[in-house]
């Protein structure tokens, strides 16, 4: 085959509907022809796509202009059906439809980037789901509007490739144009400046009417006036094809930022069509094809991480389904969310989270630490943090070591009791059972079962310095009776003499030297003093 024969042969299969296989191309074309010469020719082509099954090695191929036909064809069905959101099966099987000899069991990824480049579908934020912004927008017209629409887009676009952005605006302008070419230049601009498009603020009534030199109330009715020849029938066509070309072109993005030049314009053209738009909460974004309703926030559920985390929030959102935006879009919203959240978070919530971050009992120096990093702008000392991990609020307990706190969820509890008061009963209760005295060893393992957490120093010295309890050997102890407590009788001779004895071996105690202190004052006693100090309260107490 010469190259006109070619190109001929080409032309022909750029206006079939389905999908083709290289075979049904070479059995078309003359019996003595090239195969590899057809297939080079079909690749180098550029108003082919070519479709590829992942279970297969068969190839597929379409023509662009079938291919943006037919899911045009898809969205008015689905926009009929008030369906604008399909799993991968779903998908694979309508799409099967381009096909005569069999079906996909899976979407071809060629033709999920068609239409992803155009908008008409785009990954939701699910795993294996689509939505569908064409098909949503178009639910909102009347049938025989959302046909026309399409129809006049499938006319007026020239599908030689697939870049097709700056086609798509240029349709847009130019049906905006046409739309505002049956009013005069006194109504254009009403309409305009109320509405924001052209300035980028809206005109109040008495500034236009100040500019158009009238009163308010006269602006007010040529405005009413003005929409109603806007949402007739036959000039709202014009915007109706403006409003699909700009979601195309925008690759199916129904989000428009509030400070963004093309808000007003994009709010205009739904007001005109009838698409219902709302702005999304702390994110100042406007949501096309949303009313107010749809935008809720989700409530909360009660656990602090759930409530400021995007996946969660996200999944929240697209469990509702009353929102058609695109799985990356909705990321961004409940992103918008979290931080919204996370501002309004009490102390106590942010302790809750930098102990949970850190997934273990953790002293309050490392929880002020984690807290510090994840809210820098609102840094805590140590001592401010450990009062309110104090307060053991959000599940947040103290688990009986100096500064240590958990997490209630983890299944650790407050103990109930102080470790002098524990160490008493595990060795009163030991002591009932056996009438054996009570081994330090068996104190330890006691310990364990009432407490996840024991300091052993702190262990050692509740049993060892314990006035309840008596040591019978060197590592044994039996509860003290009371009345050991009341028959050590010391005479008042016998205690000055012990205070006596103590101080002179005091005195004989060679001094540590001591730096002198920077302000002048006197040094702080030694520990020998703090011990004599101490002995003599223990033995004044006695005495009386």
């Amino acid at each position: 085959m010469n190259r006109n024969q070619i190109t001929h042969l080409l032309n022909t299969f750029a206006q079939y509907v389905r999908c083709f296989t290289l075979k049904e191309l070479t059995d078309f074309a003359d019996s003595d022809s090239d195969t590899e010469t057809l297939k080079h020719a079909l690749l180098a082509d550029s108003r082919f796509a070519q479709l590829e099954e992942r279970d297969s090695n068969q190839k597929h191929y379409i023509s662009n202009r079938s291919l943006f036909k037919w899911f045009c064809r898809l969205s008015i069905r689905l926009a009929r059906a008030k369906q604008t959101r399909l799993d991968k099966r779903q998908l694979a099987l309508l799409m099967s439809s381009l096909r005569i000899d069999d079906r996909w069991n899976s979407p071809p990824t060629e033709a999920i980037q068609f239409g992803n480049h155009l908008g008409f579908l785009a990954p939701a934020y699910t795993t294996d789901q689509y939505v569908l912004p064409i098909a949503h927008i178009l639910s909102f017209m009347p049938h025989n509007l959302s046909e026309f629409t399409t129809s006049r887009i499938m006319e007026a676009i020239s599908l030689d490739t697939i870049d097709l952005n700056w086609s798509f605006e240029h349709l847009a302008q130019e049906s905006i144009q046409n739309g505002f070419s049956h009013f005069n230049e006194n109504e254009c601009y009403v309409i305009k400046a109320r509405e924001g498009i052209l300035t980028g603020k809206k005109m109040t009534l008495e500034q236009v009417g100040v500019h158009e030199g009238v009163t308010r109330q006269r602006v007010n009715q040529i405005e009413s006036k003005l929409w109603r020849r806007l949402r007739h029938p036959v000039r709202v066509r014009d915007f109706s094809t403006a409003l699909i070309c700009s979601v195309i072109s925008k690759q199916g993005n129904l989000i428009v930022p509030k400070d963004s030049p093309e808000r007003f314009l994009s709010s205009f053209l739904a007001k005109c069509v009838g698409v219902p738009q709302a702005e999304f909460p702390y994110s100042k974004k406007l949501i096309l094809g949303a009313s107010p309703k749809d935008v809720t926030l989700p409530k909360s559920t009660g656990v602090i991480p759930e409530d400021i985390d995007t996946d969660s929030i996200a999944n929240r959102l697209e469990s509702q389904r009353q929102l058609c935006i695109i799985g990356n879009d909705l990321k961004s919203l409940a992103e918008n969310i979290a931080q919204f959240r996370r501002k309004r978070l009490t102390k106590g919530q942010k302790a809750y989270l930098a102990l949970r971050a850190i997934g273990r009992p953790a002293h309050c120096s490392e929880i002020t630490g984690v807290y510090n990093s994840f809210f820098p702008d609102q840094p805590y000392t140590e001592h401010n943090l450990h009062a309110v991990l104090g307060r053991e609020q959000y599940g947040v307990v103290w688990i009986g070591i100096r500064s240590t706190f958990a997490l209630r969820e983890w299944g650790y509890q407050h103990p109930s009791k102080g470790l002098f008061d524990a160490v008493t009963e595990i060795v009163q209760e030991k002591y009932e059972d056996t009438s054996q005295p009570v081994p330090f060893t068996v104190i330890v393992a006691e310990m364990g079962k009432r407490r996840q957490v024991v300091n052993p120093t702190s262990l050692t010295i509740a049993t060892y310095c314990n006035q309840n309890l008596r040591r019978v050997s060197k590592d044994s102890f039996i509860p003290k009776e009371r009345s050991e407590e009341t028959q050590e009788q010391i005479s008042g001779e016998e205690l000055d003499r012990i205070l006596r004895e103590f101080e002179k071996e005091g005195n004989k105690r060679p001094m540590e030297k001591e730096p002198p202190s920077i302000s002048g004052k006197e040094s702080q006693p030694s520990r020998f003093g703090h011990a004599l100090l101490s002995l003599k309260r223990k033995l004044t107490f006695l005495r009386s």
